[in-house]
């Protein structure tokens, strides 16, 4: 019967490295804040902001009005939480939402410290969560190639409500860094002997040992391996030792291997003992399960067991230095082919992968910090390497993802751990990726929050034709986490379905085509660095109107002449060469274009906008074009604007032809 064993390749206690600040634990800490102890709002409570030009009397007023009581106010009055006598807070808001005295309304939500994971004990060594370059174990490493783990705790430390299960060799359920951790099974009663939840296992209150068949997965001597994957995957945020990358999670110890003979009735590590301790986790409906163990031999049975957990199967790929891809090396389940698993590579302090780590660009999928990784083993805190340490390091970051995004499925788990990590030079071809997996992004749920548009011009040098050249221009988006990478830009025609432009456009403006006379509205979104998208921002309609050179919103004054001119955008010009001849066009609009012929003999002219001078345009090329935007000038709203053409009566070519009028409106 084949033996699979756990993977830790380089194990050690601290204190036993001469690292003279790191002893055995003895002190739990201050307990973690438990978040289900803190009501998301105070029900009857309505906190209410004042229009800073709200009066004292006003406010007394809008209280008694509308039979509030003010549970508190702040100096000045301008802030207050108050209470309805005999109405619900839903209406107290809404009544105060609808007054023209108040600036904004809300439930007054209560909020709790996220606590620093800076303040851990140990989190200065802990590179794979933050490298800054810093030396572990004698070792530099190269800055910001991690898991963006610290950025990711600033927002998100994971819920209890997601459940990792940890098949391995056992788990120091007393250890300072994981009390808080373990699982508790709420359908079993401890301790009265009688299988509560009818799941076939008596009192399996915090998992299952299944070498020696009792609800006791923390065998004490027998749980260093599998205590170092737990604290890699859930370590507390309690300022005592390391934390794991998803410290609000829990784990589900399911204990298949042992340093020893003395499972019973099989082989440590055999697949009997694992296909058992697989089921027990799907029975349980635990969405995530770290395999940090495996071996050459394919077995159909332990294949069925890992698709069928329903479970993200996150496997290590093996310490074996193998490529995975060659023909006749395997390593399952990391190789297993089933949908539902995720092989890990290990990666060093540089960014490169350790010569241990077996690799493969088709058979492991991606790479996470596997060296010199510190975590939580029986009496203290220890370093170890392997892809055993990896593996949990991208359970953590998939618990992280599935916490913030609760209605994942496997799949989109999976894809998203995949898709979200960061590329990394030294996995390229050596995993199917060719990225460390990255806390931050899978944890980031929250698209970029953009604006509208709120400015369109004429494109100057464009030629009209039936439709109009412009540009739209709009402010830059937010992000929270991960910063904007790129924008999406769509359109409808009058009140037609929406259609992309643009959807992975860089700038902040966009070059688009309007149809003359139809009636168009812009909407941008906007992606951020993991690839959430924000809500669309759309923009009023724009209607784009081109008036030829006679229009009666062009007023003349001077000597201009018509001109008959095939190539002009009507047949005809307006012209002039005489010094002062002017035309001013006059129109409510949000941008004001010129039209007019470029040539050998054209001249310049003076612009002016509502009367002030803006700029001299000059006319004249080496070669003639027609109906060409010579001016833009754009507005963010409609307005009513003028624009006004000073013919200059440059010496010889002293010529401006006016061809038409475009605008947007």
């Amino acid at each position: 019967m084949r033996v699979t064993r756990p993977l830790a390749v380089v194990t050690g206690l601290l204190f036993a490295l001469g690292v003279p600040s790191i002893a055995a634990a003895t002190d739990p800490g201050d307990p973690t804040i438990d978040v289900s102890d803190i009501p998301a709002a105070n029900a009857d409570q309505v906190l209410v902001v004042y229009r800073d030009d709200t009066t004292a009397s006003q406010r007394r007023a809008l209280a008694q009005d509308l039979g509030l009581s003010v549970v508190s106010s702040t100096p000045d009055l301008k802030t207050q939480v108050v209470k309805g006598r005999g109405v619900s807070a839903a209406t107290v808001r809404r009544l105060l939402a609808d007054d023209p005295r108040v600036e904004a309304v809300a439930p007054n939500y209560q909020r709790q410290l996220v606590a620093d994971p800076t303040d851990e004990q140990y989190f200065p060594i802990q590179w794979a969560l933050d490298n800054t370059g810093q030396v572990v174990d004698g070792v530099p490493g190269v800055a910001g190639v991690d898991m963006d783990g610290k950025e990711a705790l600033g927002f998100a430390t994971g819920s209890p409500d997601v459940v990792v299960a940890v098949i391995d060799d056992g788990f120091d359920a007393t250890h300072p860094d994981l009390a808080n951790a373990v699982y508790t099974n709420p359908g079993e009663i401890p301790g009265n002997g009688i299988d509560d939840d009818n799941n076939g296992f008596k009192d399996d209150v915090h998992g299952w040992d299944f070498c020696h068949n009792d609800n006791d997965p923390s065998e004490v001597g027998s749980d260093w391996h599998g205590t170092h994957v737990a604290g890699t995957i859930a370590a507390s945020l309690n300022g005592t030792g390391v934390v794991g990358v998803a410290p609000g999670v829990k784990i589900l110890p399911l204990k298949a291997f042992e340093h020893g003979p003395n499972c019973v009735g099989m082989a440590p590590g055999s697949d009997g003992l694992i296909i058992a301790a697989i089921n027990y986790a799907k029975r349980m409906g635990v969405p995530i399960i770290n395999a940090s163990w495996g071996g050459s031999d394919k077995s159909a049975a332990l294949d069925s067991a890992v698709a069928g957990s329903g479970a993200l199967f996150v496997a290590a790929a093996g310490n074996n230095g193998w490529n995975l891809d060659s023909p006749g090396v395997n390593f399952y389940p990391a190789e297993t082919n089933a949908a539902n698993v995720l092989s890990v590579a290990a990666v060093d302090q540089k960014g490169n992968r350790p010569s241990f780590s077996n690799y493969g660009a088709l058979a492991v999928d991606i790479g996470a910090p596997g060296v010199n990784i510190l975590s939580t083993v029986p009496g203290g805190w220890g370093f170890s390497d392997g892809t055993s340490m990896a593996a949990p390091n991208v359970s953590g970051v998939a618990a992280l993802g599935l916490s913030m995004a609760p209605g994942l499925t496997t799949a989109a788990l999976k894809d998203r751990v995949l898709a979200r990590g960061t590329l990394l030079p030294g996995l390229n071809g050596k995993t199917l990726t060719g990225r460390i997996a990255d806390a931050m992004r899978v944890a980031d749920v929250v698209g970029p929050t953009a604006s509208p548009i709120d400015r369109h011009g004429f494109n100057v040098g464009s030629t009209v034709g039936s439709s109009l050249s412009t540009t739209m221009v709009w402010p830059p988006a937010t992000d929270d986490h991960s910063g904007v990478a790129s924008y999406i830009v769509r359109r409808r025609v009058g009140t037609g379905s929406w259609t992309i432009l643009a959807s992975t456009l860089p700038t902040t403006s966009f070059k688009v085509s309007l149809p003359i006379g139809a009636t168009s509205q812009f909407g941008v979104a906007a992606r951020d660095g993991a690839g959430n998208v924000g809500a669309q921002a759309a923009s009023p309609p724009i209607t784009g109107v081109l008036l030829q050179d006679g229009t009666s919103l062009a007023h003349y004054t001077g000597t201009w002449s018509a001109v008959t001119s095939t190539t002009a955008s009507n047949g005809k010009l307006h012209s002039s060469t005489r010094t002062g001849a002017s035309v001013t066009f006059s129109t409510t609009a949000r941008a004001i274009a010129v039209v007019g012929r470029l040539g050998p003999t054209e001249g310049s002219a003076k612009v002016y906008v509502d009367g002030l001078f803006v700029r001299t345009v000059d006319f004249h090329r080496s070669t003639s074009r027609s109906k060409v935007v010579v001016f833009n000038t754009s507005w963010s709203a409609n307005g009513s604007h003028s624009v006004k053409v000073v013919v200059v009566g440059t010496a010889g070519h002293p010529r401006v032809d006016i061809d038409a009028f475009a605008f947007l409106r």
